[in-house]
């Protein structure tokens, strides 16, 4: 997730310079042929090109608004998790007797490991090695062995639930109604992750901006000098920023800069629920890296 504090414009001008890269190019080439050559010499009124250039502002404004759309459900799924999270261990403590104390921390510990596997599924890489201390050594070899490694913790917790003697029948249908909304949770961020934009949207949409740019140069092609290549340019910014912008947040959960703090969040469930817990060794806080949190 960006900081505002820390964000740079270079980071918006860095996920773009291809484009920027192209467009200098292109522009040259049709100045140097309106100046210096008698090949090209077609002029097109600044009306077309304001009239284009308006249409794709408004297919742009939609596509980022539905991309922020993506970023702030998952951002909000994210917030329900740490909300559900601490209920767990709140509700397992305050139901659970003497007796049962040192299963409640057990499965409290699972569900730290869980949120660390959905962010490894989600991410598509290895789970932090660090959440697997929680883990005693047959745990391990299953876990690393589960194909849906977050399912897998929940039937884990599910087991040693049936093992608590504390328990009555509400206070077990008060956890299991957490847990299904934790599942259900989960069953969102992965049609989030696995529901992805048309690449047919995105090629027209950017195909379509360099025709604005097109159309643009030569309504330009009267300007004295070179500022026909610098006024194209500094009028294609905030075009291709802001389709950069739209792209990385249709995505909100690959490990870029603009994501969900996926792994951040985790972290600060953790020193939660261990806190509940009253473990003596609590981890300290993810920092942030350089202008953004991951």
């Amino acid at each position: 997730m960006l900081l505002n504090k820390k964000y740079t414009l270079f980071y918006g001008i860095k996920s773009t310079y291809k484009d920027f890269i192209i467009l200098s190019i292109f522009t040259t080439i049709l100045f140097l042929s309106h100046h210096y050559t008698n090949y090209f010499t077609m002029f097109m009124p600044i009306s077309i090109s304001a009239f284009s250039g308006t249409a794709i502002s408004l297919i742009l404004s939609f596509n980022l608004a539905q991309s922020y759309d993506r970023w702030w459900e998952g951002r909000k799924i994210w917030g329900a998790i740490v909300n559900d999270s601490r209920s767990l261990a709140l509700q397992l403590k305050r139901f659970t007797t003497e007796a049962d104390a040192a299963k409640y921390k057990e499965i409290v510990k699972l569900q730290i490991v869980w949120n660390y596997a959905v962010v490894s599924m989600l991410r598509k890489n290895d789970i932090d090695v660090k959440s697997l201390k929680y883990l005693n050594n047959k745990d391990k070899k299953s876990f690393a062995n589960a194909q849906h490694k977050p399912l897998w913790i929940y039937n884990k917790i599910q087991t040693k639930l049936k093992e608590f003697t504390s328990l009555n029948t509400y206070e077990q249908i008060q956890i299991d109604s957490t847990l299904t909304r934790l599942v259900a949770h989960m069953g969102k961020l992965e049609r989030i992750k696995n529901t992805r934009f048309p690449m047919e949207y995105q090629l027209v949409l950017h195909a379509s901006i360099y025709i604005f740019l097109a159309f643009l140069s030569l309504s330009l092609a009267n300007l004295k000098h070179h500022w026909e290549i610098f006024m194209l340019i500094f009028i294609a910014v905030p075009f291709f920023l802001l389709e950069a912008t739209a792209k990385h947040l249709q995505n909100p959960f690959e490990g870029l800069p603009p994501d969900v703090p996926m792994y951040s969040i985790s972290r600060n469930i953790e020193i939660n629920l261990l806190t509940l817990i009253e473990e003596p060794e609590i981890p300290q806080p993810i920092k942030s890296n350089g202008f953004y949190l991951n």
